[in-house]
């Protein structure tokens, strides 16, 4: 509890990841009262979905409704408020809206990781054949596919914004919990420049 009510109030100089002065305005406003927030705010805070983070943030507070082009997609997507942020999400939404097998999934984050239109157009005609199949409205599922495509810019993986949103929490929790200790050890790992001692100096006056 003491290491969230630290990242509600942004208090995360010295901290990994986190300590950015705009990702610190964006904790203020959202709050995160779980990890899953942290995860998918460290996967939506780079160049691309940005753009989320607010839609994430009222969503979150009841200030903007939560939309799913296809009530089966609420599965995988509920997480981040209907908005999708990570790779897997598509990888199980394809598996899952268009029969993809696992191979097929991972193929189209590979092509998405790497922008490969040649393969994603490929894919694409597999997704659209296959949503066919299972009766779900063709228009729907092309917008879907769209969204997709304009997330394949900044996909990212659950999984590494997961390891990485790990460790940023426990370098919190060891300033939430040995404020002292912590921030001795972060001014001796920037001994070499006066700047930041300064700058850490600041942080453990406050």
């Amino acid at each position: 509890a003491k290491t969230l009510a630290l990242y509600q109030r942004a208090e995360t100089n010295g901290t990994f990841q986190f300590e950015s002065a705009g990702m610190q305005k964006y904790l203020r406003e959202l709050k995160p009262d779980q990890f899953a927030d942290l995860i998918a705010m460290n996967a939506l805070y780079r160049p691309g979905p940005l753009e989320y983070i607010p839609n994430f943030i009222k969503r979150k507070h009841g200030q903007e409704a939560i939309v799913y082009d296809l009530p089966e997609m609420e599965e995988y997507l509920h997480e981040t408020y209907g908005i999708t942020v990570y790779q897997e999400q598509v990888m199980l939404l394809s598996q899952k809206l268009a029969g993809f097998s696992k191979g097929d999934a991972d193929v189209l984050r590979k092509a998405m990781g790497k922008k490969d239109r040649a393969t994603l157009d490929k894919m694409k005609g597999k997704f659209l054949e296959g949503i066919a199949e299972r009766g779900f409205d063709p228009k729907v599922c092309a917008k879907v596919w769209t969204d997709w495509e304009a997330f394949a810019q900044y996909a990212f993986n659950k999984s590494h914004s997961t390891c990485y949103a790990f460790v940023a929490y426990q370098t919190a929790w060891l300033k939430a919990n040995y404020p002292a200790e912590y921030m001795a050890s972060v001014l001796t790992h920037n001994l070499a420049s006066i700047d930041k001692v300064t700058f850490f100096m600041e942080e453990c006056r406050r």
